[in-house]
């Protein structure tokens, strides 16, 4: 059995082993758990804020959307009124322009009807003293307005 190590060896080298782990955990191992110990809970702190402040984001957000989707709201029902006003106010241009062609209209004609008139009246003035000149001339001799002839 001279291969096999001798015991007072093994239980050296066992010593020696158990005091690297001891002197390792405590100086090593140990301060490194602690710092992964305090960036763990950094990292879970950051995890918490970041989700907090992605909650405020989206809370915003949505204030933000409702607000831009009632401006449009109020931007298209002002420009639906104004819309209604300006076809009101052209319906009232037109009717008010009609109106007063009608009316044009109307006195054109009562116009033209007065001058027809007038024309008639002159007319029929004009035909008797007309008919005797056009006697005269065609008889070649004046044609008394008297009545009774030869």
């Amino acid at each position: 059995m001279d291969n096999f190590p001798h015991p007072p060896t093994i239980a050296l080298v066992a010593a020696a082993v158990i005091a690297m782990v001891f002197l390792a955990n405590r100086w090593v191992f140990g301060p490194l758990n602690t710092i992964l110990t305090k960036r763990q809970a950094e990292i879970d702190g950051a995890s918490e804020a970041l989700a907090d402040a992605t909650l405020v984001q989206e809370e915003r957000l949505a204030e933000v959307e409702e607000r831009v989707s009632q401006a449009r709201k109020e931007a298209y029902a002002i420009r639906e009124q104004a819309h209604a006003e300006a076809r009101a106010e052209r319906d009232r241009v037109l009717g008010e322009a009609r109106a007063e062609a009608a009316r044009k209209v109307e006195e054109a004609k009562a116009a033209i009807d007065t001058q027809i008139e007038a024309a008639r009246r002159q007319l029929e003035a004009d035909a008797g003293d007309l008919a005797k000149r056009i006697a005269d001339r065609i008889l070649d001799r004046p044609v008394s307005s008297g009545g009774s002839g030869s």
